[in-house]
């Protein structure tokens, strides 16, 4: 994979997370992401702890929750491109490994 493609498979990653969370939270049922004492939301998007009360009616609750939203897309990529580059840096060792 190119690192574009790395970078844009990241970012839809975290933008499909993301849609989930919301709609859970538009139906009220977010609670299904609790397990035990951890939620979950909070693992799978960290910058959710931004969202305010008015997430989705009010335009500065609007203009939080895609800048929470961008934050995440980037959180996703950058944490894809470091993947990529141990996954390469293993693979080169193990290569140069079995070359000798």
């Amino acid at each position: 994979m190119t690192v574009r493609q790395t970078t844009m498979l990241g970012g839809i990653i975290e933008l499909i997370t993301s849609s989930a969370v919301m709609v859970l939270l538009w139906f009220h049922v977010s609670g299904v992401l609790i397990f035990r004492d951890t939620d979950l939301m909070y693992i799978v998007w960290p910058s959710a702890v931004i969202l305010v009360g008015g997430w989705r009616s009010t335009l500065p609750g609007i203009l939080i929750t895609a800048s929470s939203v961008g934050l995440n897309c980037l959180m996703y990529a950058a944490i894809a491109l470091l993947l990529r580059a141990c996954v390469r840096s293993i693979s080169r060792v193990f290569r140069s490994s079995s070359a000798g």
